[in-house]
């Protein structure tokens, strides 16, 4: 064979090697997708199987992470590689702490895991959320932390009566108040609100009530566990004091309607002073001509006390109440002296001259028999001469003179005839009408019986 011969068949056996390394490399090339913790990212690959490709990858591998296919599975083109890694997981339940790794996302698996049963009405939290156990979290979480509470039976007593409750609350004070009790702070809770609920706690309660106080201008709403309104006005800081006095009482129970006031009573002591006239009192003055007056002594008020205790409630007066009364200074009497000196006067009225002892300013009055009969009280007969008077200042048979009547005789009486009034008599064919102011004068020498002060 001729060398030229040689050299075609080596270059064709070259072609011939390099299509085949050709095909074989085609075959060999893979694109595939993968997914670590939900992160996905698509590959070409010579790798055959899968442990090849995460090992070309760098992606390393956990004996509890999950893998699928498996790492000896041989790949094919388009083939999808799901790694989810295995995290620590912490379990917190029945007071006991479980640590574990797990590629498991499902909390109700995780539990299995951990060897911890979850019972109906239990409540899981994570993170201090509370979430569905059988919900499962995202892949490309790092850790987990997964706590059980447990459903607590407790009973509560109140007023008498026992309910049965559950709750998965801390405290006592959070399970009642998520059962739909509003607990004050003056409510009896026992035990008290902050103590950890166990099973088969036994609390009782004693609600406290609401009471609004009314003192003086202001109100106050409180709530209370009080049995009597002193005891519920003690702790409101309205303590009773003194003389004050509630409604109800202090000793009585709280109302039904939670309503009571406090009255603050106070006292105080006055004392009242008041004038006392003085009287006035008639001297006789021998110095004095009669019927003139003078005062001897002035007069002066005296001064009354008394003692008075008033009562105020709520500021207002309701009662005074007079405790003793006095003489604080006593009353000076007025003293008029009036004239006792008796002396005689001359005049002439109508033209006739006359001498007198007393002259007075009197309403004179004519009568005659016609109108009252022809007798007087005297049993003198009436007619001109006779006078009626007032007994009582003017005695019978004294001597007057009236001026346009003349001599006048005092014989007479008459009812409407009272203090300075006088009826002049007449007869009935001499009778002349008077209704008129007129001096009369009181004939010398004066009478026995002297009446000194006429009114």
């Amino acid at each position: 064979m001729s060398n030229l011969s040689r050299s075609r068949k080596a270059v064709i056996l070259l072609a011939v090697i390099l299509l085949i390394g050709i095909a074989l490399a085609l075959a060999l090339r893979k694109s595939v997708t993968v997914n670590v913790d939900g992160q996905s990212q698509n590959v070409t690959t010579y790798a055959f199987t899968v442990g090849n490709l995460l090992h070309r990858l760098d992606i390393p591998l956990s004996p509890l992470d999950e893998l699928s296919p498996a790492q000896d599975a041989w790949l094919k083109n388009g083939d999808l590689i799901t790694l989810v890694r295995a995290i620590p997981v912490q379990v917190l339940a029945d007071g006991q702490m479980r640590s574990l790794y797990s590629a498991n996302r499902t909390p109700v698996s995780l539990f299995t895991t951990a060897g911890v049963s979850v019972l109906p009405g239990d409540q899981v939290l994570s993170n201090g959320q509370v979430i569905d156990p059988a919900q499962p979290f995202p892949e490309n979480i790092e850790s987990l932390s997964l706590q059980i509470i447990r459903l607590v039976g407790y009973s509560l007593t109140e007023n008498g009566k026992t309910t049965d409750l559950t709750s998965t609350a801390q405290t006592l004070g959070s399970a009642l108040w998520a059962a739909g009790y509003a607990i004050f702070d003056t409510d009896q809770l026992n035990p008290p609100a902050f103590t950890p609920l166990t099973p088969d706690l036994s609390a009782t309660l004693k609600p406290s009530t609401q009471v609004t106080i009314h003192a003086q201008d202001i109100s106050v709403t409180t709530r209370t566990a009080a049995v009597t309104v002193g005891e519920v006005l003690g702790e409101a800081g309205f303590s009773i004091q003194g003389l004050d006095y509630s409604i109800p009482p202090a000793e009585a129970p709280i109302p039904s309607d939670g309503e009571m006031r406090l009255v603050r009573v106070t006292e105080e002591v006055q004392v009242e002073q008041s004038p006392l006239a003085f009287e006035t009192e008639y001297q006789p003055d021998p110095d004095l001509e009669i019927d003139n007056q003078s005062i001897l002594q002035t007069g002066e008020y005296g001064l009354s006390a008394q003692r008075v205790r008033v009562r105020y409630e709520d500021g207002e007066e309701v009662s005074r109440q007079v405790e003793s009364q006095w003489v604080a200074r006593q009353p000076q009497p007025r003293i008029i002296g009036y004239g006792t000196s008796v002396v005689m006067h001359s005049s002439v009225v109508d033209g006739v001259t006359i001498q007198y002892w007393r002259a007075l300013n009197m309403y004179a009055v004519s009568y005659h028999p016609a109108g009252v009969g022809g007798t007087t009280a005297s049993g003198l007969p009436l007619k001109k001469g006779v006078a009626a008077v007032d007994r009582s200042i003017i005695p019978f048979y004294t001597q007057m003179y009236v001026p346009g009547y003349g001599e006048a005789l005092a014989a007479d009486i008459g009812g409407g005839v009272v203090g300075r009034m006088i009826d002049l008599g007449y007869s009935d064919d001499d009778y002349v009408p008077w209704h008129q102011w007129v001096t009369v004068y009181f004939l010398w020498p004066p009478p026995d019986n002297i009446v000194w002060t006429i009114p």
